[in-house]
């Protein structure tokens, strides 16, 4: 810890002081914070002071101003010196604490879609359900799914983050389903501050180290400001193989010496493969001419699926379930190493009494590195090949066909592990006005932005399916091609042609966005409560994304992170919007009813691609005197379809339907088939009829294929519409105010939420489409043909046979959520407990999640499906909680914080009564220490899972058998921090 700290101090510019300190992080926040009225999210330090007041504010979820932070809609608002005081090296770290987030994408996603970029996810919704605004201001997206990458935002600037739950279309748009994330930045900030901070692991890796340089200043005697502030991030990787929960995991059956893939209608004979077994010393009972064979690194054969006999292999091999499998992720990224620059300006300024206008810009520029296996593939190759080994050699001459081609599978480790290295800029500009009307308090607010967001992906150790098959079928296996020639059957090829195969790509993307906005609001009438106020505004906004992979992904020649043709991908939505806001103060100042209000908003949106969609909501306050106060509302929300799901590339595809013979495989209409045999034979040949298969042969049709060779498309569809949300909240405050000092500031708020969202969009296979038109699972009792699944499929009408089937994204079934968000904030000056009055004080902040459903219906008509207490790729826990007690005096603080994730069951047992494999609840305890010095310079140290807490391993998450964006995969972590100001 003293050599982190050394290198922090070390790492900050000293300057002789200029002007007078802004006030160090560490000052006490006795004093509301700003959204303790509103819900603070507990767990966390709270802002200092309170600004409700000093002027009118808008709170996230609203268009109107007022004097108050008392929201309608529960509000969780995070102070900015949070984020220093959790050690966390990106915003997202730290967020993920409150129990209202699940993970997104960050630090421990190793993909390489994802590219390093970071987003959130409100009730584990997903990243694309939540919107992100900084002062209430939209972000680009960052991927054609529509997630925002929230590293572009200034964090040395931050003031406060406010979440609100539910849908917030009505005030905002599109997007804002599960909730919405709104970052306020400081527009005045005046002087000069820099700041470092360096992080490490108890085992001495996952280093991380940030610092930032704000400059900013008034001027026009104080009409105006710019401030400047530039970022700097690294994050040092961290792979599975440096752990030991994680170091073996996703075992592969594609075997870096490869294996044979038996022909069950050319299976070599039961006498070769005893005989060449009996010569390894193995009984000849234990095989046969169908058992699956791999090749050793010598040539030899031996089972890989039935107790690996003659098996004369080691690591990265693994032996499990008496099958040899293959380590596939066991170097893949465990953290995801990055380095980011970014950069902040603004600028306003007063013109004349009612005017101000403003210019801010945003950039960021960074670099991140996944690691993956070596790619495995499956092909044929020619029986011919001069490097077939002898014992291969004698199996396969023994096939009834011994001059067939043959297949293999294989991990080709000899071509090296495959790696994403990702270059990514993001920049964004917005210039704007605000002001008064010349009309009692009306006022106005107009702005523009327009970001854009590229990438540019290098994939590294693929290979070329052209050149892997000119070596194979060369007469000399390659000889003359490269040096030694390939060789597949057990020893790893030459360098020379592991070269000859190897092929590096390269992705492109560029998203972009183009907003145009303005407002009015002001006070309408005076009511009995108070002035009704109405705000009004319109906007205009522009979502595009292209992507241009190279010309060897275009032709579905390289085998990478990706296999087949890799499509080109381009598409914009425009959408103009109407909307309002109208705020009813009813009753004020009477017995029981100290304030009563209804906020009712509403929205218009009119989309180039499915038209108009119109977005509502309705909440009310009772505020029954000082210390209580009622709260709840509905909203109808709306998340449009996004460019990806909209107009990705529609590329052919051949659905596996299975064998007609078997119960709910192959096509229902073959007459030998398990649906026209069965009881409900005779409604299953009218469907078919009606489907398009001639009358004259339908008692005669067969269908011998496992597939549809023919007709199968897969991609975006715009045909798409908009999912729909409809929210339903309801909560209490209880801020007792009592004389008494230790109860003085305390506050707790119950918020109950509901959130059920439909016509979710998702694919439906091809084998599913037919069981349920067919009515397999009941859900075509009818057998009508214009059911949604009938409806994904066509038929020919000569011939019968499916001809067409749309496997493109569907509108389909439904989340559902809800549970209670409970908070507490409680300051408590330790002079109430009969202390002296310099003895500091206590603050303690509380934020826990019940969860009392999460439920998916996966297709319509489905029965829904209660995730809750499951965990897989994302957990869903009954209880989350996070807690922290901080003692404050003066300059100096030391908290305490602990966070709770209650026991899970693996989500691969869902639908059962097994609880065997059962996640335990997990405790982590943070400590955080920070000291001002003195008014220039203060200093921060922290140990982050002090008890050094490990995850818990289980099945489902096979990435690195543990769920690393819920639990903490590093182990216990220190960080050092020093800050400078002038």
């Amino acid at each position: 810890m003293v050599a982190l700290l050394s290198s922090t101090i070390l790492g900050v510019p000293a300057f002789a002081q200029q002007q007078p300190s802004s006030q160090p992080d560490t000052t006490s926040p006795n004093s509301p914070s700003p959204g303790a009225t509103a819900t603070s999210a507990g767990g966390l330090p709270q802002a200092d002071g309170a600004r409700a007041g000093v002027a009118d504010i808008v709170v996230t979820g609203s268009r109107i101003s007022r004097r108050d932070t008392v929201a309608n809609s529960p509000i969780a608002t995070i102070s900015g010196t949070a984020f220093n005081q959790t050690g966390a090296v990106t915003l997202e770290d730290t967020l993920n604490r409150l129990p209202q987030f699940s993970p997104g994408t960050g630090a421990t996603t190793n993909d390489n879609l994802s590219g390093g970029i970071t987003t959130l996810n409100l009730r584990g919704l997903g990243s694309n359900r939540t919107l992100v605004l900084m002062d209430g201001h939209r972000l680009p997206a960052s991927t054609d799914l529509g997630a925002v990458d929230i590293n572009i935002i200034p964090d040395a600037l931050i003031e406060s983050v406010e979440t609100i739950t539910g849908g917030a279309s009505a005030a905002y748009g599109s997007d804002a389903i599960a909730g919405v994330v709104n970052f306020k930045i400081n527009h005045r900030f005046s002087g000069i501050r820099l700041d470092a901070q360096n992080g490490i692991s108890a085992r001495g890796d996952g280093y991380t180290f940030k610092t930032s340089a704000t400059v900013g200043s008034n001027f026009s005697d104080g009409r105006g400001n710019a401030v400047l502030s530039i970022g700097y991030q690294q994050r040092d990787a961290v792979n599975n193989s440096d752990r030991a929960f994680s170091s073996i995991v996703r075992p592969s059956s594609s075997l870096p010496y490869g294996a044979l893939i038996v022909d069950a209608d050319n299976q070599p004979s039961d006498t070769s493969v005893k005989g060449i077994f009996t010569r390894y010393g193995v009984a000849p009972s234990r095989v046969n001419g169908g058992t699956n064979l791999a090749f050793n690194n010598d040539g030899s054969l031996f089972t890989y699926s039935s107790s690996a006999l003659n098996y004369r292999g080691s690591a990265p091999d693994v032996l499990v379930s008496n099958r040899i499998r293959y380590n596939s992720s066991g170097n893949n990224g465990l953290i995801l190493p990055i380095e980011r620059l970014s950069a902040y300006g603004r600028v306003e300024h007063e013109v004349g009494d009612n005017t101000t206008v403003f210019l801010e810009a945003n950039f960021q520029h960074f670099t991140s590195r996944a690691q993956y296996a070596p790619a495995g593939f499956t092909f044929t190759a020619p029986a011919t090949n001069p490097f077939i080994p002898a014992d291969l050699a004698t199996v396969l001459a023994s096939r009834p066909d011994p001059a067939a081609d043959f297949t293999i599978t294989r991990r080709f480790t000899d071509v090296g592990f495959r790696t994403a290295s990702t270059e990514y800029n993001e920049f964004r500009t917005a210039g704007g006005a605000s002001g008064r009307l010349p009309i009692g308090d009306w006022t106005w607010d107009a702005y523009g932005s327009y970001a854009q967001v590229t990438a540019e992906e290098r994939d590294r150790n693929g290979f070329s399916v052209g050149a892997l098959e000119t070596l194979l079928y060369a007469r000399d296996g390659g000889r003359s091609l490269c040096s030694g020639g390939l060789n597949v059957f057990g020893n790893q090829a030459g360098s020379a042609c592991a070269s000859y195969i190897r092929r590096d790509t390269i992705r492109n993307t560029r998203t972009y966005q183009s907003v145009v906005e303005g407002t009015i609001q002001g006070s309408l009438i005076k009511l009995p409560g108070g002035m009704m106020k109405f705000a009004a505004g319109a906007d205009y906004r522009k979502d595009g994304y292209r992507f241009t992979p190279d010309s060897a992904l275009l032709a579905g020649d390289v085998v990478s992170f990706s296999n087949g043709v890799v499509p080109a991908e381009d598409g914009a939505i425009t959408v103009k919007e109407a909307f309002a806001e109208l705020l009813v103060p009813i009753l004020a100042d009477l017995p029981a009813i100290k304030k009563l209000e209804v906020d009712a908003g509403f929205r218009y949106s009119d989309y180039n691609t499915f038209g108009g969609i119109k977005t509502y909501r309705v909440e009310g306050s009772w505020e029954v005197v000082d210390a209580l106060r009622f709260r709840g509302g509905y909203a109808r929300a709306v998340r449009a379809p996004s460019v990806g799901e909209l107009f990705a590339p529609q590329s052919q595809t051949s659905p596996l339907i299975g064998a007609a013979g078997t119960t709910g495989q192959g096509d229902p209409c073959d007459v030998n088939g398990a649906y026209r045999t069965g009881a409900s034979a005779s409604q299953v040949r009218g469907l078919c009829i009606a489907q398009g298969l001639p009358s004259t042969i339908v008692d005669r049709y067969t269908f011998d294929n496992t597939q549809i060779v023919d007709g199968g498309v897969t991609g975006g569809n715009p045909n798409l519409r908009p999912e729909s949300a409809d929210t339903y909240t309801a909560g209490v405050v209880v801020t007792p105010g009592f004389d008494a000092p230790i109860l003085h500031r305390l506050s707790i708020s119950v918020d109950y939420y509901n959130i059920t969202i439909s016509k979710v969009v998702g694919t439906i296979d091809g084998l599913t489409a037919l069981q349920r038109c067919y009515n397999l699972d009941g859900s075509n009792p009818t057998y009508n043909p214009g059911n949604i699944y009938c409806s994904l499929f066509g038929r020919s009408t000569s011939t019968g046979q499916i001809n067409s089937f749309s496997l493109t994204n569907q509108n389909l079934g439904r989340y559902k959520t809800s549970g209670l968000d409970i908070a507490l904030d409680w300051n408590v000056p330790l002079s109430a407990l009969g202390i002296s009055d310099r003895a500091g004080s206590l603050h303690l902040a509380a934020a826990a999640t019940r969860l009392l459903a999460f439920e998916i219906q996966t297709f319509p008509g489905d029965p829904n499906v209660n995730y809750r207490g499951y965990i897989g790729d994302i957990g869903y826990p009954k209880w989350r909680s996070v807690e922290t007690l901080t003692y404050l005096n003066g300059g100096f603080s030391i908290g305490l914080q602990h966070r709770y994730i209650d026991g899970m069951v693996d989500v691969g047992l869902i639908g059962t009564d097994d609880r065997s494999t059962r996640v335990p609840a997990i405790n982590y305890f943070d400590l955080n220490l920070a000291v001002a010095v003195s008014k220039a310079f203060s200093m921060r140290l922290g140990v982050n899972n002090l008890t050094n807490a490990q995850p818990p391993v289980y099945d489902s998450f096979s990435q690195s058998n543990t769920n690393p964006g819920v639990y903490d995969v590093l182990g216990r972590t220190f960080y050092a921090g020093a800050r400078v100001t002038f």
